[in-house]
């Protein structure tokens, strides 16, 4: 006697088992600028001076400088040690959180017997709990800071932040992700906090990456 399974899976499963994984970044970006210093932002060819304002590892930091010093030559601007026109001033961290949420268990579910054409089969279905699952999210920050030159002057007349909540904990390659977006608002003054996200293939990280890690003649 032939039995045949009919198995039936509740339409959550099916969503739940097609969805890919999330490769984007999502990032929360926002812009300050003194509109009476810069009212139309920073005039191209102007020259920035480039300094990191926290502790750590020190490759780290030249590394994320470089890229920084990269971004903007390729907007329109020079990077000088001395008298330069402007002072950059950055800093960035990664903070973690943990959190608690609910999760799906699918527990398999024996139904009762049918028959159809005097073959006999079964419904097997799922049925669907929810558990409490601890994670943990890692707050990724940059901030970048621009003063006019001078001793004297020692409050910003641009500010921009970005940061990324994520479960991964790779701060290294979420940075260029945060440098790609904030000058991307660079010398602006956005309305408001901008959510974006960003693929993981996205051309301006990838062209970012290439310069600073094309071999140097």
């Amino acid at each position: 006697m032939k039995i045949e399974k009919l198995i039936l899976i509740t339409t959550s499963i099916l969503l739940f088992c097609s969805c890919g994984k999330d490769t984007g970044m999502r990032i929360t970006t926002n812009t300050f600028a003194n509109k009476e210093i810069i009212p139309k932002g920073f005039e191209k060819g102007a020259s920035f001076s480039i300094k990191a304002k926290q502790k750590g590892d020190p490759l780290f930091v030249q590394e994320v400088s470089q890229k920084i010093a990269t971004l903007l030559k390729e907007n329109g601007f020079k990077v000088k040690e001395n008298n330069a026109d402007y002072k950059l001033n950055f800093s960035f961290a990664m903070e973690k959180s943990t959190h608690t949420r609910d999760v799906p268990v699918y527990i398999p579910d024996y139904g009762p017997w049918y028959y159809y054409d005097y073959y006999p089969y079964y419904r097997y279905r799922y049925r669907v709990v929810y558990v409490p699952e601890q994670y943990t999210l890692f707050n990724k920050i940059l901030l970048i800071e621009v003063y006019e030159k001078g001793f004297w002057k020692n409050k910003p007349i641009w500010q921009g932040i970005a940061h990324s909540y994520e479960e991964d904990s790779d701060l290294r390659d979420a940075i260029d992700y945060l440098l790609v977006t904030v000058f991307k608002y660079f010398g602006k003054n956005t309305p408001k906090r901008i959510r974006s996200k960003i693929e993981e293939n996205d051309s301006n990280v990838n062209k970012l990456r290439q310069d600073y890690f094309k071999p140097i003649n």
